[in-house]
C-alpha cells in the first residue's frame, strides 16, 4: 500500500490531506520527470472486471498515438518480462486501478519507493512483483500511475469517475508525446 505522503498530490480529499494529480497539465509535469524516449508503458489490468480495465483502457486508447512501447498486460505482466527487457527501457511505468485510499478517480504517480505491501493492486499480487523481477532482469527506473477504483466486480464496467481519470491520462501521455516531438 502506499504509504501516506510520499507522492505527489493536488487535490484533497475528506481529512483535507492532499491527493491525487488534478489536471492534464499536472500530469504531464509529473510524467515528464519520468517518462524518456525508451520507456515501456505497461498497461494492468482485467477488462471485464469493472474498474480493473483502466489499464487496458488507457491501452487501448493510446495505441498508435505515442511514440513509446505499449504493453496491453492484462492481469499477467509477467508474461510480457521477457519483451520488456528486449527494449531495454531506460524507465517503466505501470498504469494500473490501485486501491490507495483516495476518492474514487483519483491518479497518482508513485515511484517505486512510494509502494508498499503486498497487494494495493485490485486483481492481485502488488504491482512490486513484478517489478522486482524487472529490476533483477534489466534494472531501470520504474513508476507506477494507479488509479484509485469505485468497484472491481465481474461483469461490471467502468464508473465514471475512473473513465474521467483514464481519460486524463491519455490526454497525458499524448500532450507528453507533442511536447517531445517539438523538442527533437
Amino acid at each position: 500500500m502506499p504509504r501516506h505522503g510520499d507522492h505527489a498530490h493536488a487535490g484533497h480529499d475528506e481529512n483535507n490531506h492532499a491527493v491525487g494529480i488534478d489536471s492534464v497539465e499536472h500530469l504531464v509535469e509529473h510524467l515528464g520527470e519520468v517518462v524518456r524516449d525508451s520507456t515501456v508503458l505497461v498497461c494492468i489490468g482485467n477488462d471485464i472486471c469493472g474498474d480493473d480495465g483502466a489499464g487496458p483502457a488507457v491501452a487501448e486508447r493510446l495505441a498508435g498515438a505515442v511514440p513509446w512501447y505499449i504493453v496491453n498486460a492484462q492481469s499477467v505482466p509477467e508474461s510480457f518480462l521477457m519483451k520488456i527487457v528486449d527494449r531495454k527501457p531506460e524507465t517503466v511505468v505501470l498504469i494500473d486501478a490501485l486501491a490507495f485510499e483516495a476518492p474514487v478517480g483519483t491518479i497518482e504517480l508513485f515511484q517505486t519507493g512510494d509502494l508498499t505491501g503486498q497487494s494495493p493492486s485490485t486483481h492481485g499480487p502488488a504491482p512490486l512483483s513484478f517489478l522486482e523481477v524487472l529490476q533483477m532482469m534489466h534494472p531501470c527506473r520504474a513508476a507506477v500511475l494507479g488509479i484509485q477504483p469505485k468497484q472491481v466486480e465481474f461483469g461490471t464496467g467502468i464508473c465514471a469517475e475512473v473513465q474521467n481519470a483514464v481519460e486524463t491520462v491519455v490526454q497525458a501521455f499524448r500532450k507528453l508525446a507533442e511536447i517531445t516531438k517539438k523538442n527533437t
